[in-house]
């Protein structure tokens, strides 16, 4: 179900965030939270190593659609700031790559 991929990669970048391995998928981290907050719970590192595997497939698959994925999720940047960033052109077509990427990564995980 792609909700339960969404909540994955929500999972996944909370992961990538509090993780100590070094991942930085080729960006910098980025804290939203603010000091002193109640620490979010992560994903295990098995399941956010299966989530980061299909994005490092989708990437070798589509480069634009695997960026988009990983400013949504580990930036946390709205789809406005997606289609500057990304150079993609219009809100509307970054909420499309979002999308079938979500979709991508739901039907790699569905099928391990």
């Amino acid at each position: 179900m792609l909700s339960d991929t969404q909540q994955r990669l929500t999972e996944w970048a909370r992961w990538v965030k509090t993780s100590d391995s070094g991942l930085r998928m080729g960006y910098n981290r980025v804290s939203l939270v603010p000091a002193g907050s109640v620490a979010m719970p992560v994903c295990s590192d098995e399941q956010a190593l299966m989530v980061d595997r299909a994005i490092a497939r989708l990437r070798q698959r589509d480069q634009n659609m695997a960026e988009v994925l990983v400013m949504a999720y580990s930036c946390g940047f709205s789809l406005t700031r997606i289609a500057r960033e990304a150079g993609i052109g219009s809100r509307e077509r970054a909420r499309y790559l979002l999308g079938a990427a979500e979709a991508w990564i739901d039907a790699c995980i569905v099928s391990q």
